[in-house]
């Protein structure tokens, strides 16, 4: 938790300098638009991640991203508590919305934002498909931004997307650890 709280806030403080540096206007919104569109939308993400993980053809896209989910997010969220996951989903939904829908999109646009997005999280050969599905969910989050003219939405969203995969990448991992018992 140490490690992505660093991460994420190094990313939040990078942005908001960037920000400032450049002069960026950057808005969160109507709270209650954010609310509703970032919960709305979460939900919508959750769901079709779902859908790739339960329901999709086996085709080599799809086996690599449940290959990931088994063998690297399992074990990194196997033991994590419900604090933790809030703590984690808070950091990463606003360092990197501050980031690349705030700093990045702002200056460069909504693919360019988008795409370093899905680069920020590839971690090798095998993290390539999640990347360039991590592009698609960046693509959905600058268009709330661009829709409801402000971060807000895509913060809300992202923190609840975050929390929904990891408490069911949590949740897997129990089930899994309960079945070999």
């Amino acid at each position: 938790m140490g490690v992505a709280v660093f991460g994420e806030g190094f990313l939040a403080g990078a942005a908001v300098l960037w920000i400032w540096l450049r002069g960026l206007s950057v808005e969160m919104g109507d709270p209650l638009v954010a609310l509703s569109v970032g919960l709305t939308a979460a939900t919508a993400m959750s769901l079709a991640n779902y859908g790739l993980l339960r329901m999709a053809p086996p085709v080599g896209p799809v086996r690599a991203i449940r290959r990931l989910y088994v063998e690297k997010f399992r074990p990194l969220f196997a033991a994590a508590t419900p604090v933790e996951i809030i703590v984690v989903s808070l950091a990463a939904g606003i360092g990197e919305e501050l980031l690349f829908r705030g700093a990045v999109q702002a200056e460069f646009g909504l693919v360019v934002a988008s795409v370093c997005f899905g680069l920020a999280h590839v971690g090798g050969r095998v993290w390539f498909v999640f990347g360039l599905w991590v592009v698609v969910m960046g693509l959905g989050l600058g268009g709330l931004t661009v829709v409801t003219g402000g971060l807000g939405a895509s913060i809300v969203a992202h923190v609840v997307y975050d929390a929904a995969a990891i408490t069911y990448i949590h949740r897997e991992a129990a089930i899994d650890c309960a079945r070999r018992s």
